[in-house]
């Protein structure tokens, strides 16, 4: 029996064409053989030799395929559960058993499993040589740093305006600019006021008439002056004076800076009209701007660092007072207001400081470094490194970031486990290659072989644009008898219908045409039990979303194409067989349709383009069995040297192929040879009559010497 490696090969020749559907088939039931050693290309990993050498096409040495052995498994008694995962979700595991998500039970998975089409093996040298690196998956608290820049304004309560309640002249001004700092009783300015002096004759008359002990009219007088806020000092040294002064010195009432001086020498000022507007640094706010993405992160309460960004680094602590609760548009951010002491007044209004809140998101998470996840959009990867140089791509959801760069892990590992965080992008290219092997042969299975259908033929060189050329039926597609055809007829006409609609992402329309579709899929399973759809008459279930619709289209539609092709409905019928060659499940299916234009169902409006015309009304004739194998324009057919004779004996694409991997072919005759020197085909056998008849042709031609040059086909 063959290798499994042989077996990869047979499939991927068939999924990329280059053989017949009916030599994969030959060759896949032999293909469990024992274990040889093959060769391939780094830059061309199409290549694949049973022995050393080097690459025909680039012709750097072949290095050698590694296969993944486990070897053979402990007995269940002695194997050790390494976690339990979720059937249904990837990636979601737990170190205890119970349900997933999906109310599912989770299964066990041992320390000596792993999944065969995500985990590769890699020998200690060639582990050196890449330079793999590995780290503990961990459990810890997560916490996180938040930072903002923030800015050093005013402490609203310490902002103090200079008025005055009456009307007056300013004839002098001590403080005449702004930033000079004042403390309390520090002379502002001289005013003179009519108002206040009449005041002030006013207590004086009143003290006289009703002596030092006072009276009413006194006390009447006396509150009129502490109406104007005149100093109890200064009511005391006009009571002593016994004269009233003319201009009165203001004096400041706090400490602070002078942030705002309207005032000018001379200027009259009316009551409530600001003089000076003075500040108080002792106390300042500061503003963080926190953005959207952090504010889950901060709240009020929340203690926090304020470092300064000039001179030698200094460090105020402080708290949250008050989280705005808005939202500026211009930088999507919100303000996170805290109050600091000043004393030394190292804090300025207009600063830029740096503030960061410490987060404790959780107490306790699994956490990963960050340099082991390999992020793809949506798609988180990380490799977990096994015992005997095992590797497993595993997906993993994950959750917050750590101040000292880890992911907190919500699913897909448990702490304990080591993971690659260095050359994984090198674990990842090899994981993906044999991800898209483990599809072909998915496909193939799923397909009964059809998934490897061939590809339309090559046009001449210079020719112009010619209609699709149609891929030899597969042999899992029979011709159906004369009295199934009505109703194969019947399911061709529904599927078509059923993958417009899945196309146009009608999801009610395709709901609408499914009990037609399950009618006559029963009908055609009656009428022709070979036809190989009887596992199809309960696949169609109800479907709740395009996806699950379109996942369980895609296998019947495939078939049923292939069935109305082996019958050629596309020439009696007028249906037109089109074929996705990356469709999400099979990897290559095919569907109807009756009209014109591809319209791809299977990804709909998504790549509602992708496909091709395989079949149709318009469609030439088949091709030769070397259409599978696509040869540049004007290419000679491949040769070979034979012991028979002629000594150099024509030989197809495909026989070349087949005949690489051990299957006997039959080389050409002399007879055939006879018919080439006349003016046949080399390639496909075409005799010379129809060359010169102008039939089309792929293959190199030469016509007969004495053939009418004007009926010879253009090439």
């Amino acid at each position: 029996m063959k290798s499994p490696r042989v077996l990869l090969l047979i499939v991927s020749l068939a999924a990329s064409g280059l053989i017949a559907p009916e030599v994969a088939e030959f060759l896949v039931p032999h293909a469990h053989a024992a274990e040889q050693q093959l060769y391939t290309c780094g830059m061309h990993p199409q290549v694949i030799k049973s022995e050393p050498g080097n690459c025909p096409i680039c012709g750097m040495k072949l290095t050698p395929i590694r296969g993944n052995n486990p070897g053979a498994a402990a007995t269940a008694g002695d194997r050790k559960v390494k976690f339990y995962k979720s059937t249904m979700i990837p990636g979601e595991v737990s170190p205890n058993p119970g349900k997933d998500s999906m109310g599912m039970d989770r299964v066990p998975v041992y320390e000596d499993e792993f999944d065969a089409a995500s985990a590769i093996t890699i020998d200690p040298i060639t582990i050196q040589k890449m330079n793999l690196k590995t780290a503990l998956v961990q459990t810890g608290p997560v916490r996180r740093t938040i930072r903002a820049v923030g800015t050093v304004g005013f402490s609203e309560p310490g902002l103090i305006d200079i008025t005055t309640k009456y009307e007056g002249w300013i004839e002098k001004l001590f403080v005449n600019a702004t930033w000079t700092r004042v403390k309390a009783g520090t002379p502002l300015f001289e005013i003179y006021s009519p108002d206040l002096y009449n005041a002030q004759l006013n207590f004086l008359v009143a003290l006289r008439s009703e002596g030092s002990e006072g009276g009413p009219l006194t006390n009447a007088a006396r509150a009129r002056l502490q109406l104007f806020d005149v100093p109890a000092a200064f009511i005391t040294e006009l009571a002593q004076a016994g004269e009233a002064r003319r201009k009165v010195v203001y004096r400041a009432p706090v400490d602070g800076v002078v942030i705002e001086k309207p005032a000018v020498q001379g200027m009259m000022v009316r009551p409530g009209e600001r003089i000076f507007r003075l500040a108080d640094l002792s106390t300042v706010w500061v503003n963080a701007q926190i953005y959207e993405k952090d504010l889950a992160f901060v709240h009020e309460g929340q203690h926090a660092v304020v470092r300064t960004s000039f001179g030698q680094e200094r460090e105020f602590h402080g708290e949250v007072e008050v989280l705005i609760p808005e939202i500026v548009n211009e930088t999507r951010t919100a303000q996170a207001r805290l109050v600091l002491d000043n004393p030394d007044r190292a804090l300025k209004p207009g600063m830029f400081v740096d503030v960061r809140f410490e987060a404790e998101l959780a107490p306790s998470a699994v956490l990963v470094p960050d340099l082991a996840v390999l992020r793809s959009g949506e798609r988180n990867t990380v490799f977990v490194a096994r015992d005997g140089g095992t590797f497993e791509a595993r997906e993993v959801k994950l959750g917050a970031r750590t101040q000292d760069n880890f992911f907190a892990v919500r699913s897909g590992l448990a702490a304990g486990e080591r993971v690659v965080t260095s050359g994984q992008f090198l674990l990842d290219s090899e994981s993906q290659l044999r991800a898209a092997i483990q599809k072909m042969i998915r496909a193939t299975q799923a397909g009964g072989g059809t998934a490897a259908a061939s590809t339309p033929a090559a046009q001449g060189a210079g020719s112009g644009p010619s209609s699709p050329q149609p891929a030899p039926a597969t042999a899992a597609a029979p011709a159906m008898p004369a009295e199934a055809q009505p109703a194969l007829k019947q399911l061709a006409f529904a599927s078509a219908d059923a993958a417009a609609a899945l196309a146009a992402d009608d999801l009610s329309a395709y709901r609408q045409q499914l009990p037609a579709l399950r009618t006559a899929v029963a009908g055609l399973v009656q009428a022709a039990p070979q036809s190989g759809l009887a596992k199809y008459k309960g696949a169609l279930p109800e479907p709740t979303d395009l996806e699950s619709a379109r996942q369980a289209f895609e296998p019947l539609s495939t078939a049923v194409a292939d069935l109305a092709r082996a019958s050629h409905l596309q020439h009696t019928a007028g249906l037109r067989i089109f074929e996705c060659p990356m469709s999400p499940v099979l990897g290559k299916a095919r569907w109807l349709q009756r009209e014109s234009g591809t319209k791809n169902p299977f990804f709909g409006s998504d790549m509602p383009r992708c496909g091709e015309q395989i079949d149709g009304p318009s469609a030439a004739t088949a091709p030769s069995a070397d259409a599978g194998m696509k040869l540049p324009a004007g290419h000679p057919p491949i040769r070979r040297l034979a012991g028979t004779k002629p000594p150099r004996a024509a030989m197809s694409g495909s026989d070349f192929l087949r005949s690489q991997i051990g299957v006997p072919v039959a080389l050409a005759t002399p007879a055939d040879e006879t018919a080439h020197a006349s003016g046949g085909c080399r390639g496909c056998g075409m005799s010379a009559a129809a060359t010169a008849a102008g039939e089309p042709c792929e293959h190199e031609v030469f016509p007969a010497k004495n053939a009418d040059a004007s009926r010879r086909p253009k090439i």
